[in-house]
């Protein structure tokens, strides 16, 4: 029988205070000596081999080891003793109790507080006295006085007993072998694993023990890809071993799958988060940061939290480039590593200011951003499209974590003037004046919202507020997404109100920037009647509109005037890219491309087809400084015969 007894008592070294009375009862318990964090370890080896298992280890237990608790808890003892295959219970009693145990032949594991608010495992061996006789496996044969051990309910002893000395002699042949090739490893070296532990498996299939001990053994020959296998094939067999859980996780994260590292550790619960280290920071407060991550210390570190955080960090309006990891800790812990570099004013260096200077030409809108002024992780940010037909003019403030509201929160202000042409009606231009409040945020790693409310004002008339909302889920690792949005518009005089909506699919079989590529979308939106024309929705080449339709650009001279703009759109693309790198910092990739997209409900007297069908190819451009690559395309149209050169931009 084993017992566990956590007992609120001191113990007296042999030989201190009054001479010790003489021993009456005693049991023939090897002695196992360990330090202190591993006394629990070697408490249950020197039971486990009274039992019979001559071969019972204190190293066995070392991966249970809590760091922080200062050794092995009761609850982690009992269990890794019954997957040994022990038959354990548990029970409270006294030291009548213990000694009852004791003439059974039973000794019993104590967990006693030797120093204030800090314990230690002895294993009960005998009775003297009032007293009792225990083997301590950090200080040796100890007899404490009987003034520090007496009978009573106070003592409140809980107990963990095992199978006898005969029940383990009717262990199976397969439990036995598996003992024996242990200590034969033990006493020959790693070499001889392989050989010893493959005899074991021929003969029991269906035992784990030697899988586990082989996934060991790769790890330790930093064989990570063998190792993750055998712990797998071993779980498969014994979903519960803690420590074959530890070599699968330590496995995965050697080979830099950190998300399928965390998924094994969190089956034994771990890690739990340490502290969050940050670099880069030299304006925003670094409590900021940590409560927008939201990953608090002590709490356990799963693959959705640490996706969430990067996520949460990315979208940060200060930092330009961010990177997030963890480092598992040998006691359970992880600590969490954050590298950020904040926006600049100001270009740094001269490939960063080529990049701006492109995205600029390109989208012919001057854009600067002036970072973090109260130190609060803010990113004002003000721009002037100089089109002479769709003017813009536009400033934000947008700052993350606002007090304890979650996400990031922009305001913003923007007046736009946008042209349209279409069949008998002519020129037509339509000004907005927009105010607005968004907040954005993940509510887990792969699913995140949108929020907005604001004012519009449209040619100086017509007055709406407005609410809205968006949901976008990631998929595979966020080689697909599904996205929706619908917002709604409210007249302050008698008008009717009018909404918008869309959906979106889109997958990519990579999300980076190497190799070959095969990316594909398919969406659609619609306005209600009374809808102005800046919110109808159009096909392009990705600048008035977002949808592609690259051999028909929608706007020809800053006019909006492509065949495909309605009330109603649908569309599809299809795209496959080979890139290859240039430099350190440049990669180009070539491209060739399908686009499809229908309008209805169209102005009338609109000019050309409301379906068409491009194909074409062209050059993406990794810019350093820049999200998503520049896109520049030659398109052809299939049923009209329509040709373009296109510039934009891909995300």
């Amino acid at each position: 029988m084993i017992a566990v007894a956590p007992l609120i008592v001191g113990l007296m070294l042999a030989g201190t205070g009054p001479a010790r009375p003489a021993v009456d009862l005693a049991l023939d318990v090897p002695y196992v000596p360990q330090t202190e964090a591993l006394c629990g370890g070697a408490a249950a080896a020197m039971v486990l081999r009274y039992w019979g298992d001559a071969h019972a280890g204190v190293q066995e237990f070392a991966s249970i080891v809590d760091a922080r608790a200062g050794g092995i808890t009761a609850d982690a003892l009992i269990r890794t003793i019954d997957r040994r295959g022990w038959r354990t219970s548990r029970f409270s009693g006294s030291v009548d109790l213990l000694r009852g145990q004791l003439r059974d032949g039973h000794p019993v594991i104590v967990l006693i507080e030797d120093r204030p608010n800090r314990y230690h495992y002895v294993v009960v061996v005998g009775a003297a006295g009032d007293g009792v006789v225990v083997h301590d496996p950090a200080r040796g044969l100890i007899l404490p006085s009987e003034s520090l051990l007496k009978a009573g309910p106070a003592a409140n002893i809980r107990t963990v007993t095992t199978s006898n000395r005969e029940e383990y002699a009717s262990l199976d042949t397969c439990e036995r072998s598996f003992a024996t090739a242990v200590a034969e490893a033990r006493r020959l070296g790693i070499d001889s694993a392989d050989a010893i532990f493959d005899g074991v498996r021929r003969r029991c299939p269906q035992s784990p023990g030697p899988l586990r001990e082989l996934a060991g053994v790769r790890f330790a020959q930093h064989r990570w890809r063998d190792a993750a296998s055998l712990a797998a094939e071993a779980l498969k067999l014994d979903g519960h071993d803690e420590y074959t859980w530890d070599v699968l996780a330590s496995s995965r994260f050697m080979q830099d799958d950190t998300a399928g590292a965390l998924e094994a550790w969190n089956r034994i619960g771990k890690p739990r988060i340490d502290a969050v280290h940050i670099e880069g920071l030299t304006r925003t407060r670094y409590s900021l940061i940590t409560d927008a991550l939201s990953l608090s210390t002590g709490s356990l570190l799963t693959p959705d939290k640490l996706l969430r955080a990067r996520r949460r960090l990315d979208e940060l309006p200060d930092a330009s480039t961010t990177r997030l990891d963890y480092r598992p800790q040998p006691d359970g812990f992880a600590g969490i590593d954050v590298a950020l570099v904040e926006e600049s004013a100001r270009p740094r260096g001269a490939i960063e200011w080529a990049s701006r200077s492109v995205r600029t030409i390109v989208d012919r809108e001057l854009t600067v951003a002036v970072p973090a002024l109260a130190g609060e992780g803010e990113l004002w940010t003000a721009s002037w499209r100089w089109w002479h037909d769709r003017p813009r003019v536009a400033l934000s403030l947008a700052a993350p974590h606002l007090g304890a509201l979650p996400g990031v929160w922009r305001v913003e202000g923007s007046w736009e003037t946008q042209t349209y042409a279409f069949g008998s009606d002519g020129i037509a231009r339509e000004e907005r004046v927009h105010g607005g409040l968004t907040v954005a945020d993940w509510l887990n790693g792969a699913l995140r919202y949108e929020l907005s409310a604001g004012f519009d004002s449209w040619n100086g008339a017509h007055k709406t507020a407005s609410i809205g909302a968006s949901i976008e889920r990631r998929f595979a690792g966020d080689r697909a997404a599904l996205s929706a949005s619908a917002t709604t518009w409210k007249p302050f005089a008698a008008e009717p109100a009018f909404q918008s909506a869309a959906a979106r699919a889109r997958f990519t079989s990579s999300t980076g920037a190497t190799g070959t590529i095969y990316m594909g979308g398919i969406g659609f939106e619609a306005v209600t009647t009374a809808a102005p024309l800046a919110l109808w929705s159009g096909a392009g080449d990705g600048r008035a509109r977002a949808a592609l339709l690259r051999a028909h650009p929608l706007l020809d001279g800053g006019v909006i005037s492509g065949p495909v703009f309605g009330r109603r759109l649908a569309y599809a693309n299809g795209e496959v890219q080979r890139w290859s790198e240039i430099s350190h910092t440049i990669r180009v990739g070539v491209a060739g491309f399908v686009d499809v997209a229908g309008a209805a409900r169209r102005i009338a007297d609109a000019a050309g087809d409301r379906f068409q069908v491009d194909v074409g190819g062209g050059l993406r451009v990794k810019v350093p400084g820049q999200k998503g690559a520049l896109r520049i395309d030659v398109g052809r149209g299939i049923r009209d015969g329509a040709h373009a050169l296109t510039f934009g931009w891909q995300f």
